[in-house]
């Protein structure tokens, strides 16, 4: 069924869209519908009583430029200026941050100066200063971590990208030779406005860095728990490629990053560059795995079904079982609000950021705290949210707190549980 979306004002918070973020078709097909969720890093105060936010977490696809993306618009401003999630919290993300400056510097010079679009804690731009005597920049609405990062000496900007920024920032400081965002352009509601943005600071030579996670992943490791309100866009390197040509920026190169369990990391110019092998060899790969093909992603949102019905059935079968959750993220959160009223038995959630002890989870409220606290030794399952982590909360398990027990892994594909 193709559902004509009309611009319905669900309150005045959240908006459905009438068209294609990207192509402006109004042909758009309901793919997966996870219900009515919470903002899924909008963790709560346990002294807080008021009414929780929720809003429709509905998956849909472009039937004219293919695109996958979210039925809705979630006003930024409750997303993002109050923040939690932390660049420099894992090893993964560090050490990504690091190899990718590397890289990425290779194409410009080492008097570059960058702007870096959601630049977070700073932990990319912090390796990037080790590598251009260039000004470096970063943009990001969540005041409290820009905070953090202009304490390390990164010069932040606490703003939403968006054209009028970029008209402001070129006035002050002129272009930039290489403008990165990693992870971000998922999230932005008008994806045409920022590319402008970018158009208008990008030096005429310079690159453009876009990392987003990898719709193919997504679509054939069962990512569903990747879907929540923050991500507008599920990008493939057609629809990335498509909202770039809207200012005269290609592609020319690729990279692969570990991030989100599977990212690409795309590479732009404005002038004609010859493309990559890999860059080509990504492309029909991604063709072949069916990301661009409709039939694929209604069969994704039957996998989808099926693994919760998987989980609930486990969690079914083991209630008697003293159970943990690690991992407090965005994953987590959709995911248990999919699950439903049987995540109760996890009691509390472990996460290694501070900044998240004490608070409750959205939607089932359960309390996020020191791994230290919440996995005590009659612990007898631990529940790994976010799998894409699962190598490294398993050696904390094992080498830091010595806990041995089974580990139960919701994703990718069909729910495994083994022993530590």
């Amino acid at each position: 069924m193709v559902l004509l979306m009309t611009a319905l004002d669900l309150n005045d918070d959240c908006v459905t869209i009438a068209k294609c973020r990207i192509c402006d078709s109004t042909e758009i097909q309901e793919i997966l519908d996870l219900g009515i969720q919470p903002l899924a890093n909008n963790l709560r105060e346990i002294a807080d009583k008021s009414v929780e936010k929720k809003f429709p977490l509905i998956l849909v696809r472009c039937n004219n430029c293919t695109s996958i993306q979210l039925s809705v618009n979630v006003n930024p401003k409750l997303m993002f200026q109050d923040y939690l999630w932390v660049t420099g919290t894992t090893e993964t993300a560090r050490k990504h941050c690091e190899i990718l400056a590397q890289e990425v510097i290779k194409y410009s010079t080492n008097t570059a100066e960058v702007l870096e679009i959601g630049s977070n804690d700073g932990t990319l731009l912090k390796e990037f200063r080790k590598l251009t005597s260039g000004q470096i920049h970063g943009v990001d609405p969540a005041k409290e971590i820009s905070d953090s990062a202009r304490a390390d000496g990164i010069s932040i900007h606490a703003d939403f990208f968006n054209l009028d920024f970029a008209t402001r920032f070129e006035k002050d400081f002129g272009t930039v030779d290489i403008v990165i965002a990693r992870n971000v352009l998922s999230h932005v509601p008008d994806l045409i406005n920022v590319m402008n943005g970018i158009d208008k600071l990008l030096s005429e030579d310079g690159i453009f860095i876009v990392e987003f996670h990898e719709a193919s992943r997504i679509l054939n490791e069962i990512h569903y728990d990747s879907i929540y309100h923050e991500h507008t866009f599920y990008h493939s390197i057609k629809s990335m490629t498509e909202a770039q040509s809207k200012v005269g920026l290609v592609p020319f190169d690729m990279m692969e990053s570990p991030i989100s369990g599977g990212s690409f990391v795309l590479i732009s110019s404005r002038s004609a560059r010859v493309p990559s092998q890999r860059l080509l060899d990504a492309i029909k790969r991604e063709e072949s795995l069916g990301v661009l093909s409709e039939d694929a992603w209604h069969n994704f949102a039957t996998l989808a079904t099926k693994n919760l019905e998987d989980i609930n059935d486990f969690l079914k079968i083991n209630s008697k079982k003293k159970f943990r959750a690690f991992g407090a993220s965005a994953r987590s959160s959709t995911l248990m609000n999919a699950i439903g009223e049987k995540v109760k038995v996890f009691e509390a959630i472990a996460d290694n950021n501070p900044l998240k002890w004490g608070k409750l989870s959205p939607g089932n409220h359960l309390r996020i705290d020191s791994p230290k606290i919440v996995i005590q030794s009659d612990t007898e399952i631990v529940f790994i949210c976010p799998f894409n982590f699962e190598d490294e909360i398993v050696k904390y398990l094992r080498d830091e707190l010595k806990w041995h027990g089974e580990v139960f892994l919701p994703l990718p594909g069909q729910p495994r549980v083994y022993t530590i």
